[in-house]
């Protein structure tokens, strides 16, 4: 059984030796290179591999033919340029270095002076000397007040960090201060680094450890950090300390330990550097100056002023209050002004309305006694004639001009005039004394003169005559008639001088009579008796005003007067009393 398996596997060896020696003749192909020509067709990846170094020629003679256009081709192109990029980035930098340094540095200028002009803005109206120096030199130097501002408040300050990949130049993350505005394209910054390092590199050494480490632009400085397989690049203003290099070194080894896988295969995917940019962060430092604590001088200064102004203006206000209390007694204190209203505003003129005699003092005289002018104070007073003693006194005199052997006086509504003077300076003064506002009573006080003594003999005369009379007769005899005549004359001469121009002379008729009989009878007969005399003297001019019945009885014996007897009495007495 063994021998017939052996002999079984040498013929199966031979078929097979003839079969290939037959295949090979058909088809110009061994063994194995039908069986990688197998593997081919049925694997798309290789076929498409083989097939990929064809393409080109192939692609070219059949736009030179006509069987396809350029619009089918970009597509194809864009996916084929994308690759080249990624196996090889340089050369691309290198073609588009002449375009692109010049659109990155206008887009870099343009944020950072709009950053600027913001700043500007907001710093505008700040005010001290220090700023006023810095504005001096803004002025001198040309530079905007922002940027000389920023630069005295901040050692350094750190504007931008970006993260590139080494090997394409493709921007991978960046992170910016919030307070500055990021640049316009940062993919193309990114690849514009990556073409400035590859061209220091290959055109001033040949030595692949030299790296390039810091590119200055004007004020601006790009630190650069780099790694296997990416770039750190810090965009600082200002001086940085040594901290800072080995903080961009630490963080440019902590990217590659935390990304070296997503580095090591980078294929274009920057979704997990942009989604975890922390490091970045930490990377966004700034130092600012040391300020010296000062004292604030300048509002210390401004306080005192403010305080200054307002203890001033108090003060002056409270000045101005007591000189308008003065100023308000003294009106009120003077004779011939009445104040009806005051007004003390706080600003403006202090205004007095009221009342003012043309005799009494001018208001405007107290003005200088309490500190004040017209430019203060104004008055508004309407004229009115004062009833004060010295004011009436004063008219007085004007009215009736006493000569210097006169005294005047006035107190309560009455003018008393005393001392010397001739008939007609009286007959004046009666005539003239009412016309003086205020007076409303005269009261004469003269020495005795011939005159007044005549006429005081001349009561004494009327007061002397006594009719007497017998039981019911009324009529007068002839020697009562005479004496009568002479009693009229007397009462004549009293009615013609008056002692007291306040009050008038009156004629009392007392008619006697007696309670013995009929009282009734007696007191009308009584009266009768005494209206007829009444009647006859006012037959003989004595106005009836002045003549009064009195009938008047006899209680006793010792009376002196007798019944049914008549006698006169003088009275002066006031008008009103008649």
């Amino acid at each position: 059984m063994a021998k017939n398996d052996l002999t079984e596997k040498v013929a199966r060896s031979i078929a097979e030796k003839k079969l290939n020696e037959l295949r090979e003749i058909f088809t110009g192909l061994n063994r194995e290179e039908l069986q990688r020509l197998n593997s081919i067709v049925k694997d798309p990846e290789k076929f498409a591999d083989e097939i990929r170094k064809l393409l080109p020629l192939s692609i070219r003679k059949m736009v030179d033919a006509g069987d396809i256009s350029i619009d089918d081709l970009l597509p194809l192109m864009e996916e084929a340029l994308g690759e080249s990029i990624r196996q090889n980035p340089e050369k691309l930098a290198d073609i588009l270095f002449p375009i692109m340094m010049p659109a990155i540095r206008k887009a870099v200028a343009a944020d950072i002076k709009q950053m600027l002009d913001s700043l500007n803005n907001t710093l505008e109206h700040g005010f001290s000397l220090k700023r006023l120096g810095w504005r001096l030199q803004a002025l001198f130097s040309g530079r905007k007040y922002s940027e000389i501002v920023l630069s005295h408040a901040y050692i350094y300050q750190v504007k931008q960090v970006f993260l590139i990949h080494k090997g394409t130049g493709l921007l991978l993350a960046q992170a910016a201060d919030p307070q500055q505005e990021q640049a316009t394209d940062a993919d193309m910054v990114s690849a514009m680094l990556s073409a400035i390092k590859d061209f220091v590199q290959d055109s001033f050494t040949d030595k692949k450890e030299s790296t390039l480490e810091e590119i200055n632009v004007g004020r601006m400085r790009i630190l650069l950090e780099q790694g296997p397989h990416a770039i750190l690049a810090s965009v600082v203003e200002g001086n940085v300390p040594k901290a800072y290099h080995d903080l961009l070194k630490e963080t440019i080894e902590n990217i590659h330990v935390t990304f070296y896988r997503e580095l090591e295969d980078f294929g274009g995917d920057v979704t997990p550097f942009e989604q975890d940019n922390q490091l970045l962060k930490q990377c966004l430092q700034k130092e600012q100056k040391p300020q010296k604590e000062r004292k604030p001088v300048m509002a210390i200064l401004l306080l005192l002023l403010i305080l200054a102004l307002i203890g001033y203006g108090i003060f002056a206000g409270i000045m101005r209050h007591i000189h308008y209390k003065h100023l308000l007694a003294d009106l009120e204190n003077t004779p011939g002004i009445v104040v009806t209203k005051a007004s003390n505003p706080w600003f403006g003129k202090i205004t007095f309305w009221g009342l003012r005699d043309p005799l009494a003092a001018k208001p405007t005289s107290f003005l200088s006694k309490n500190k004040m002018d017209n430019k203060q104070v104004q008055f508004s007073f309407s004229p009115y004639l004062s009833l004060a003693p010295a004011f009436v006194l004063n008219r007085a005199e004007k009215i009736l001009l006493p000569p210097p052997t006169v005294m005047l006086h006035f107190k309560n509504g009455v003018l008393t005039v005393s001392g010397k003077a001739d008939e007609s300076w009286l007959k004046k003064l009666r005539e003239r004394y009412a016309l003086i506002p205020g007076v409303q009573k005269l009261r004469l006080t003269f020495a005795s003169t011939p005159v007044a003594e005549k006429v005081k003999r001349n009561i004494l005369a009327i007061e002397k005559h006594v009719f007497h009379f017998k039981y019911n007769v009324f009529a007068l005899d002839s020697v009562q008639a005479k004496d009568f005549d002479k009693l009229i004359t007397e009462v004549k001469n009293v009615l013609n001088f008056s002692l007291d121009q306040d009050s008038v002379p009156v004629i009392i008729v007392n008619s006697y009579t007696s309670y013995a009989g009929n009282v009734e009878g007696n007191k009308t007969i009584a009266r009768y008796r005494a209206e007829q005399f009444i009647n006859r003297m006012i037959r003989h001019g004595i106005p009836q005003e002045v003549l009064v019945p009195k009938v008047r009885f006899i209680e006793n014996a010792t009376h002196p007067y007798e019944n049914r007897s008549v006698s006169f009495q003088v009275k002066y007495v006031k008008p009103d009393k008649l």
